[in-house]
């Protein structure tokens, strides 16, 4: 009953070891295409070691040039000396005066900045970082000591430290700071003041003995920031009330963190954004005292920013791509099927392996030129290379012209509608499960008269 395979030649009377019905070669082919996901596994998982590659590639370059980069400050940090509970050797309550470092936030602080992008190469990985240039300017007024947690019975406003804390500050160019018309110049990393739970930050001295405490006039300062960083910029609302304005040529932000822009303006000529933060959104105290890692790490829960995003990340395609593999296959295989169903002719189990092979060398192609030529144009020669193989090898094996046509056509509306998934992004769900839909009913229908138990040929008309 076994008749000798002839794989070369086309026709209606090609058949394969067993005599197996259609029903049960059905059947073998959702097994096979279940078989072919631990292939499709290696692909998922080559596409995760080249995407690990990017990140490395992206974080050297921000080692070099600038990582990304958090703006916390301007604050006021000045010396106190607090009555503080602490327990004698005895175990009794007494009070004992302790250093304390005050950080004053202030009444108001403006930012305006420009954020100029560039790309960096690392071999082939390219990463967004940028040049910002930034003026922030801050108002300080004297606190109300009494409502500190600690009775507060000293403090020295001549040996005051103005903080700024930036993520990185190896990306920093030129610091500038003002008060009223005089430059302070002794800037100087750190930030003086022992720990504050960031390390990368700079501070300056400042002298407020002049009767700020004493209902002076605000101490009012400005600070002029350039410096380097890589794809995200952050800020803290230090202040009562945080004013910041953004500007920058990226056609492409991502605004994120605590608050999202009050306006904002998105064209292809770029962006700018306004952010406005007041006190009650924040719920941080004004003046704190410093006690070990807290004061400024309880700025992190109110950060907010924007990204430089890059579009069409290809490597997340890829990656959804992939997790499409298993139905993409199986797509593939009913659509080969159908026309095998529908022209009478005969396909081998080892023929739709070699096809659901080739479908997998799609992902591996569409992975390694998208890292040369970008997703669309990989997408293109990667689904057009393999598409006509597969549809070319597929009509060979029937007779008939409109068999050609038919997988050729099969082959196009498939491979255009995982693309279609794919850019539809929060519909990519929606779509997915319409085209199933569609190629499961047209399959239903297509052989509502096909003997399954039978060689394949078409049930007689009742």
């Amino acid at each position: 009953m076994t008749e000798t395979m002839n794989w070369g030649q086309p026709g209606p009377t090609k058949r394969w070891s067993g005599g197996l019905s259609l029903g049960a070669k059905f059947f073998m082919l959702g097994v096979l295409a279940v078989a072919l996901s631990i292939p499709l596994f290696a692909v998922w998982l080559l596409v995760q070691d080249r995407e690990a590659n990017y990140r490395r590639a992206v974080d050297a370059i921000g080692a070099q040039w600038g990582g990304s980069q958090t703006l916390t400050g301007p604050l006021l940090a000045v010396p106190v000396t607090v009555l503080s509970n602490v327990r004698d050797q005895d175990g009794s309550a007494v009070q004992r005066r302790v250093g304390r470092t005050l950080l004053i936030a202030p009444e108001a602080l403006d930012v305006s900045g420009q954020v100029d992008p560039e790309r960096r190469k690392r071999g082939i990985h390219e990463a967004v970082v940028y040049q910002s240039r930034l003026t922030a300017r801050a108002r300080f007024s004297a606190p109300d000591l009494d409502a500190l947690p600690q009775p507060v019975v000293a403090v020295d406003w001549s040996r005051v430290r103005l903080i700024v804390a930036l993520g990185d500050l190896k990306g920093i160019e030129a610091v500038t700071i003002m008060r009223g018309e005089t430059e302070l110049d002794r800037v100087s990393p750190g930030f003086g003041i022992g720990s504050t739970g960031q390390q990368s930050g700079f501070h300056v001295p400042v002298d407020l003995s002049d009767g700020f405490a004493d209902g002076g006039a605000p101490a009012e300062f400005a600070l002029d920031l350039a410096f380097k960083g890589s794809q995200t910029l952050r800020f803290s609302p230090v202040g009562k009330e945080t004013n910041v304005t953004l500007t920058s040529p990226w056609p492409h932000p991502s605004f994120a963190g605590a608050f999202l822009p009050a306006t904002r303006t998105v064209s292809d000529a770029g962006f700018e954004a306004q952010w406005t933060v007041p006190q009650l959104a924040r719920s941080i105290p004004s003046a704190t005292l410093a006690e070990g890692s807290a004061p400024l790490s309880a700025f992190a829960i109110a950060q907010f920013g924007a990204d430089l995003y890059q579009p069409v990340h290809f490597y997340r395609f890829v990656d959804r791509a992939v997790k499409y593999g298993v139905l993409f296959v199986g797509a593939a295989f009913l659509v080969i099927f159908a026309i095998e169903v529908m022209s009478g002719g005969r396909m081998h189990l080892v023929h739709y392996m070699m096809t659901g092979l080739m479908m997998i060398i799609f992902y591996v192609l569409l992975l390694a030129l998208a890292e040369m030529v970008g997703f669309a144009a990989a997408y293109a020669v990667a689904a057009g290379a393999t598409g006509a193989v597969v549809a070319g090898f597929t009509a060979t094996l029937f007779s008939g012209r409109i068999w050609a046509v038919s997988a050729f056509a099969g082959f196009a509306l498939l491979y255009g509608s995982l693309y279609l998934v794919l850019s539809l992004e929060d519909a990519a769900l929606l779509a997915g499960a319409i085209a199933g839909f569609a190629i499961v009913t047209a399959m239903m229908f297509g052989t509502r008269k096909v003997d399954w138990s039978a060689g394949g040929s078409p049930a007689a008309k009742s």
